[in-house]
């Protein structure tokens, strides 16, 4: 018995020593603030957790190059448009996939009786709680659409003040009364239900949203284009209609100047987030 206890107070002994010897745990990793985190994630390689300014020229005039479709040395607007509309594009495409994989979630959820329809009491249904919504947030201050939708596609909402009032308020007096609403629900289920049998298959709820959705990207896509050109007009301060390298990084210096809040000329963990109102690094430009 004796050598019982012994054996264990040895024991104990080698544990508690083996715990004081354990390694102090690993300070955390600094975190990225949301906006030198978007900066990286824009123009950093893979998971790069810092950029430094020569890194970033560079990467700027590989882009300029590229830009430069016809090589003389200079960007035209349409050259700059079309380099923009190009990234714009990867863009919408992957958010018209996030919106038609959530389709199918969406029908799910409408479909209570899960037949695999959606009939017009479902729909009815669906239609009396998005106006409950929308009653009791009426008096809530309506959201900036250009602060909170990160969409590219911008695709209204009934979950949102802004995206009712695109939605429903067919005489624009920005209030929606319920028998636009109801009005304009119906008119959808009937275009939708386009065998007239009375309830909506996956195929025609699906297929009536992408007609939605790409008329959508139509509009987002012309007014990208639009902008681009105004941003060409701006950074053109010479107003040859010809942009150099130089006028060029002036945007990319605003973008990087921002993200750089310590001004060390390296952005990464150290860069606290910048003050509210400074230029977005979203890479627009």
């Amino acid at each position: 018995m004796k050598t019982i206890r012994l054996t264990a107070a040895v024991l104990a002994g080698v544990l508690a020593n083996a715990a004081h010897a354990q390694p102090a745990t690993a300070e955390k990793a600094p975190t990225l603030s949301p906006t030198a985190a978007a900066f990286l994630a824009q123009f950093g390689e893979d998971d790069a957790q810092s950029l430094t300014w020569a890194q970033f020229e560079a990467f700027r005039q590989q882009r300029y190059t590229a830009t430069d479709r016809n090589q003389d040395g200079t960007v035209d607007a349409q050259e700059y448009a079309d380099e923009y509309l190009q990234r714009f594009d990867a863009r919408l495409d992957k958010a018209r996939a996030g919106h038609l994989k959530q389709t199918d979630t969406r029908f799910k959820a409408l479909d209570r009786d899960k037949d695999g329809r959606i009939s017009r009491a479902e729909f009815d249904a669906a239609g009396e709680r998005t106006w409950a919504g929308y009653e009791k947030a009426q008096n809530a201050t309506r959201e900036d659409a250009a602060a909170t939708n990160r969409d590219p596609l911008k695709m209204p909402t009934s979950h949102t003040a802004n995206g009712m009032l695109e939605l429903y308020d067919q005489n624009k007096d920005g209030v929606v009364d319920r028998a636009e609403f109801d009005a304009v629900r119906s008119a959808q289920f009937t275009a939708t239900d386009t065998n007239g049998d009375g309830a909506l298959s996956l195929a025609e709820y699906t297929a009536e949203f992408e007609q939605r959705l790409d008329a959508q990207r139509v509009r987002v896509r012309a007014d990208a284009e639009r902008q681009a050109k105004v941003r060409f007009g701006a950074l053109d301060t010479d107003k040859d209609s010809r942009m150099t390298f130089a006028e060029y990084q002036v945007s990319g210096k605003r973008l990087f100047t921002r993200a750089d809040s310590n001004g060390d000329r390296v952005v990464d963990a150290r860069d606290p987030e910048p003050a509210a109102g400074s230029h977005s690094a979203n890479g627009n430009r």
